[in-house]
């Protein structure tokens, strides 16, 4: 079977995304790649927001390739585009086209609904689903969706979903993404804090044990599933003689969701001497170790990106986040104490939240001493629990989501979570920029923290 995987691009300005944006590989896409071609199907992956590719001139190489199946991932930010393009693929070659990613799963029956021509909502990890479908193509071009787990599809004009396979426990089995289906000269960390320099993403593990009700992880589920130390090194060595990165971002949802196993591989990182760098999404309630910290300093951690989410307790207990005030502030310390770069990411809107709460948050987050924070307005994201007990009326075929992700007033859908308006949440999201920056001790820990990653 001919496979052409699509990435669509973000919504964001092209001159804004250059100018600040990172690039990254799509890794669920190129370990799907990955894992059918092992299967001995041909797959072409097209991500043409990094290289500024013309539609015209992507299209003109899918057509050339004249693929059986066409599949295009989603997340809520660039789902329209998606859709634009899971239709245009319809229209233009005539094959069967599916979608995934976590939007589409999240709302399978009125993404069919919403986009003609699609013929199927891939749901869960692609790998199976995708391969059972290959393996279901018939010379005709058809396919029964029936016998293909995790398949949701209308039949004789009725909505039908196939039970989901179960979630793959041994990432060990599967091999390493394609990343050969990119030119990694496009992909580099963060330009305005991290200068531009080459780098790759990595997964080391899926899931994440969390219970945030504002998170969306609906593909890879609440269940945490990891690759052993042993194949995390063995990676980012083959990384590192390959294509001569040095520097690592692990994009896992919690990468220190289990300690002993993070420090399993700095223990190798260590042995093997590597000269890496490397960052990482982390939970403050599983970096209370010294000995731990220490050990990844050394390994090279460079930054870590925790999500503290906000400053009153109430707030935490009631999005089911899992952590204390306390836990924060000795995370914070440990690392500070050891020199490792930190983020702090709020939450400003969550369901509960007050005047009063924000500013207990603003409070807490100059507390932190972070070299840098991020205060987001709480994103209804579809699949959280957020949206299924406030925002449940949206799920459906004309809902336009290009503004659902927005941080200012064009957002179409008012807090329904909280008593604050958006207007007020906007403002309060200002105040909170405002308050922690006007202490010039702050200031310069971000402009160390810029000179520090250069």
């Amino acid at each position: 079977m001919k496979i052409v995987l699509l990435n669509p691009p973000f919504p964001q300005p092209e001159w804004l995304v250059r100018l600040i944006y990172n690039h990254n590989v799509p890794l669920g896409l190129a370990y799907l790649a990955a894992y059918l071609r092992q299967a001995g199907h041909e797959v072409r992956v097209f991500d043409p927001e990094p290289s500024g590719m013309p539609p015209e001139l992507m299209w003109r190489k899918v057509e050339n390739f004249r693929p059986d199946v066409v599949g295009v991932t989603s997340v809520t930010p660039n789902f329209m585009a998606a859709r634009g393009l899971a239709m245009e693929a319809k229209r233009r070659l005539g094959c069967l086209v599916v979608m995934g990613g976590p939007h589409a799963n999240a709302l399978p029956h009125s993404t069919l609904q919403g986009t003609p021509g699609l013929d199927a909502v891939i749901m869960g990890e692609g790998e199976i689903p995708m391969l059972a479908m290959a393996a279901e193509f018939d010379a005709r071009g058809k396919v029964d969706f029936n016998k293909v787990p995790g398949a949701a599809f209308f039949e004789a004009w009725k909505y039908r979903e196939t039970p989901r396979p179960g979630l793959i426990s041994a990432l060990d089995s599967l091999p390493y993404p394609a990343r050969d289906q990119f030119d990694l000269r496009l992909y580099y960390r963060h330009r305005f804090f991290f200068g531009g320099k080459k780098s790759a993403t990595v997964l080391t593990s899926r899931g994440c044990p969390g219970q945030c009700t504002f998170c969306a992880n609906i593909c890879m589920g609440r269940k945490f599933r990891a690759h052993s130390p042993e194949r995390v090194v063995a990676e980012l060595e083959h990384l590192v003689e390959k294509y001569g990165i040095r520097h690592f971002q692990i994009y896992d949802d919690c990468f220190t969701a289990d300690p002993k196993r993070v420090s399993a591989i700095c223990d190798l990182i260590l042995a093997k001497k590597l000269k890496i760098t490397w960052g990482a999404f982390g939970r403050v309630n599983t970096l209370l170790d010294e000995a731990l910290i220490l050990k990844m300093k050394r390994a090279g951690c460079e930054h870590i990106l925790l999500g503290t989410e906000s400053g009153s307790q109430r707030i935490l207990d009631l999005m089911k986040k899992g952590t204390t005030l306390a836990m924060a502030e000795k995370c914070c310390a440990l690392l500070r104490k050891h020199g490792i770069i930190y983020s702090n990411s709020f939450i400003i809107g969550s369901e509960g939240e007050t005047e009063a709460t924000v500013m207990e948050t603003i409070a807490f987050a100059k507390k932190l001493k972070a070299d840098l924070v991020n205060f987001v307005i709480l994103i209804p994201f579809p699949g959280t629990q957020v949206f299924e007990k406030y925002f449940k009326d949206y799920d459906r075929p004309d809902t336009d989501w290009s503004n659902w992700c927005e941080q200012g007033l064009d957002r179409p859908a008012p807090p329904r979570q909280t008593s604050l308006t958006m207007a007020e949440l906007v403002r309060l999201q200002g105040v909170a920029y405002q308050k922690y920056n006007q202490n010039p001790m702050q200031v310069l820990r971000t402009l160390v923290f810029g000179m520090r990653i250069q």
